[in-house]
C-alpha cells in the first residue's frame, strides 16, 4: 500500500505513513503508487533512531545552544573539580543533563548532536572527578590531614 499524500510505501494495517505522518484511512490505502505531489517534492527520510518529522528552526536554535552549554559546563566541572568539588558536581550534573536535552532535540546528522555528546562525557569525567576530590577531602578532613600547598 502507498500513502496517498507522499506516494510512499506503507506497511498493511498502519495508521500513520511513517515517511510524512499523514493518517492513513482504510478506504484512502490503495495498491498501486499514486504520483507524488509536485508541490510538496521534499520527503523526509528518518534515521534509524528517529521516527518524527525534523524539528523546526526555534527547536535547532535550543537545541544548539543546549549543546554548547552543554560543553562548556563540562570543560568547567574538569577545571573546576579541585575547588573542594562542589563546582564540579553542579556543572557537571549540569552538562549532562543540557547535553540530554540537545541529543534529544538534534537529529545526528547535526553537528551540534556530537558537541552535546562531548559535553555530557566531560560533564561526567568533570563529576566523577568532583566526587573522588570531595571524599578524599573529608576523609582527610575527618582524619585531621593538613592540606597545605
Amino acid at each position: 500500500m502507498y500513502c496517498q499524500k507522499c506516494g510512499n510505501e506503507i506497511k498493511l494495517g498502519g495508521g500513520f505513513c511513517s515517511s510524512c505522518g499523514a493518517a492513513i484511512e482504510p478506504q484512502q490505502q490503495y495498491q498501486s503508487q499514486p504520483e507524488v505531489n509536485s508541490e510538496n517534492s521534499y520527503q523526509w527520510q528518518p534515521s534509524d533512531n528517529q521516527s518524527y518529522a525534523p524539528s523546526s528552526q526555534t527547536e535547532i536554535e535550543y537545541g544548539e545552544s543546549k549543546s554548547s552549554t552543554s560543553l562548556t559546563m563540562g570543560i568547567l566541572s574538569i577545571v573546576l573539580c579541585w575547588l573542594f568539588g562542589i563546582p564540579g558536581i553542579v556543572l557537571g550534573t549540569l552538562a549532562i543533563s543540557n547535553g540530554k536535552i540537545a541529543r534529544q532535540t538534534l537529529d545526528e546528522s547535526h553537528y551540534s548532536y556530537w558537541s552535546a555528546l562531548a559535553g555530557i562525557i566531560t560533564g561526567g569525567i568533570g563529576l566523577a572527578l568532583s566526587i573522588i576530590f570531595t571524599i578524599s577531602f573529608l576523609i582527610s578532613f575527618i582524619a585531621g590531614v593538613s592540606w597545605s600547598f
